[in-house]
């Protein structure tokens, strides 16, 4: 079962990606302009091209080593914060306004001040993490305020230590929770750390590689470098899709 389930996903998803490249096919014909959508195979060449430059590969190992950076501080503060404000209401009225502030924050809002507090290469990092923060928070949260309270009633009359029910009780309650906390923190680091490269413009990076080729009008090398952190985002989720339970 577990087989034809992976090749349907498979299948699935070779079918999606083919839908994608007949309609991007037919919206470059119709437009006939390749600075505003130049066409797959246009974009594929400079892909190719691409891929075979070791420079190339610096600059999105780069991005990509800023993301899992960014992503690793989000899931493991976020954890904390979620643990303290899902086990006191004080603790979670009180943090409760900053971290609204931090939802409703622009990203480039952050993007612009960190300029002000960090390096080029931090930036990005540092605004990942303020924007996955409240997503690996809450989903924390969820998971300790949706546990069983018979069972926490249970445990208590039958005097579970804190330790015994942090570990049988509240850790099975939230992994699901931190688990899907923790995929949507990726997706969203991925996207924010790109997206502060292309204004903070550190050494290297993918970031910096996008804001270059759209100052020389390069289209089919903007979508060739965003094919690439797409196709190296979802390969990664999938990895961490198929590890979680």
């Amino acid at each position: 079962m577990g087989k034809k389930l992976l090749h349907r996903r498979y299948v699935a998803t070779l079918l999606s990606v083919g839908i994608i490249f007949v309609i991007w096919q037919i919206f470059a014909m119709v437009i006939h302009s390749p600075l505003i959508l130049p066409l797959p195979r246009e974009t594929l060449e400079v892909l190719v091209q691409d891929i075979g430059r070791p420079l190339f590969w610096q600059h999105v190992g780069a991005t990509a080593c800023r993301s899992l950076l960014a992503f690793g501080i989000a899931v493991v503060t976020g954890t904390l914060l979620g643990a303290v404000t899902g086990s006191s209401e004080n603790l979670h009225n009180l943090l409760v306004f900053p971290l609204a502030i931090l939802r409703a924050t622009p990203v480039v809002s952050f993007i612009l001040l960190a300029l002000f507090w960090f390096g080029t290469s931090l930036v990005p990092v540092f605004v990942a993490v303020v924007m996955s923060l409240p997503v690996m928070s809450g989903a924390i949260e969820s998971g300790i305020k949706n546990t069983n309270k018979e069972l926490i009633a249970c445990c208590r009359v039958y005097g579970f230590s804190r330790g015994k029910m942090i570990r049988h009780l509240y850790f099975p309650s939230c992994k699901p929770y931190f688990f899907s906390g923790s995929l949507a923190v990726f997706g969203l680091s991925w996207k924010v750390v790109a997206a502060a490269e292309v204004i903070s413009l550190p050494h290297r990076s993918a970031g910096t590689l996008l804001q270059s080729a759209k100052v020389h009008l390069e289209t089919a090398q903007v979508f060739a470098i965003t094919l690439v952190l797409v196709v190296l985002s979802f390969v990664l989720e999938s990895l961490f899709s198929f590890i979680s339970p």
